[in-house]
Order: structure tokens, then sequence, then C-alpha cells
């Protein structure tokens, strides 16, 4: 429950930066952008895991690809420089090869990253960036389809209070942008794991999520005209 209040508060921080964005005047002047400004986006991605300690012939998974959708908030600093918070819900899957056993690997979970971003504004008052920094995932459903049998991986064993895997997660993000002076965002991404997420056997094996992503945002009040610093 804890989780899903603080889900909440978030959605609603969110929305009341989107609904009512902080002033400012419109130019490409750093003077005149607004501090505050978010947006929505949408990605498709491709996800697996790493075992770093088994071999290949022991466990290995394929990616698969699924889906995000969420928001941002994003604070216009410095004419480089800038934080960028985001909220967003993953559906991920992926494929589970173990010896002589197959699945169809389903997860479903919210990640907050916290960006720290480098921008660039061009003459033509679009924007190119580069966003860096660690990230924080809370998964609410991960099961492994297999054959007749689901496995829940997120169940914990009766008698050692264990799951399979861990329900959190933690890691490094890189994104690289480019977005026009309208606020239309293309966006591609690359996160990985430096948290082992197994729960159980986590004294013997180590899995470290990743993923690749490609997608749209759009950025509310990012409308930039030329002139100023920014435009020259």
């Amino acid at each position: 429950m804890a989780h899903r209040r603080l889900l909440f508060v978030a959605w609603f921080m969110l929305l009341s930066f989107l609904l009512f964005p902080q002033g400012g005047k419109a130019g490409c002047s750093h003077d005149s952008v607004r501090l505050v400004t978010g947006g929505l986006k949408g990605e498709a991605n491709l996800s697996g895991y790493f075992f770093p300690a088994m071999s290949r012939d022991m466990v290995h998974v394929d990616p698969g690809f699924g889906g995000t959708f969420g928001g941002f908030v994003f604070f216009d600093f410095h004419r480089h420089f800038g934080l960028q918070m985001e909220w967003l819900y993953h559906v991920r899957m992926a494929y589970v090869h173990q010896q002589d056993h197959k699945g169809q690997l389903f997860y479903a979970g919210f990640e907050v990253p916290l960006y720290w971003s480098v921008q660039w504004v061009l003459d033509r008052c679009d924007r190119i960036f580069l966003l860096f920094g660690p990230t924080v995932e809370y998964g609410y459903k991960a099961q492994i389809f297999e054959k007749n049998d689901v496995i829940d991986l997120y169940r914990k064993d009766d008698e050692t209070q264990l799951s399979a895997m861990k329900d959190v997660s933690m890691g490094w993000s890189l994104a690289f942008g480019y977005e026009f002076r309208f606020g239309l965002q293309v966006q591609v991404s690359c996160k990985v794991g430096f948290y082992n997420i197994l729960d159980a056997n986590r004294s013997e094996v180590e899995a470290y999520p990743y993923a690749l992503s490609a997608g749209l945002a759009y950025r509310f009040g990012a409308m930039r005209g030329k002139g100023g610093r920014n435009g020259q």
C-alpha cells in the first residue's frame, strides 16, 4: 500500500506541473524559457537479464519486446544543464531457457529515474540533450509462463519467506534525444541494473536486468522562438 500511495502522490505532482506550468516568456533566451515544464512519453523496449556467473548452457534469457508509458518533469536550470525526473510504467517480455525448460517471462512495474541533463540549443531553436543518472524500479508482477504452468516470481516460500525475484531493482540509465522547438522529442535510452534482483538464490547466482528503449515524448511549454542567447 505504501508503494501505491507514493505512486499516487508522484502522478498528482506530475499532473499539476503539466496543467499549471511555471511562467516564462516566449523566446530562445534562457532568461525567457520556463524553469519547470513537463510532458508525456511512450516507448517500445527490448529487455532481458544478465547472468554473469553462469554459462549460457545452464541458463540464459533472450530479450523480448514490450512497452513503456509515463510522464516527466524537467527543471531547466542553465543554458546547458538541467534536471529531469520521470514516472514510468513498464510492460516487459523475455524468454527464459534453463537446461530442458523454457518459458516466457512477463514483467510489469513502475520506474522512477532521476536524470542530469546536458543540452545544446541549435540555431533553429531545436534542442539536443543527453540524460544520465540513477533509477529505481518497483515491480508488481513477474511471471514465467511455461507450457501449462505459471510461476509467480514474487511469491514467497512458506518456510524461507523468500521469493525467486525481488520486486525492487536499482540501476543506471543513459538517454539521448532530439527535441523540436514545439516540444516533440525523439529519444533512445539504455538502462542497466547494478543490483542483484534474485532473492532465494542470490548467494549462488546473480542476475541483472537491462533494457533498450526508443520512442516519442512531448514536453508542454517547450515552445521557443528565435532571439536571445539560445537563439544566436
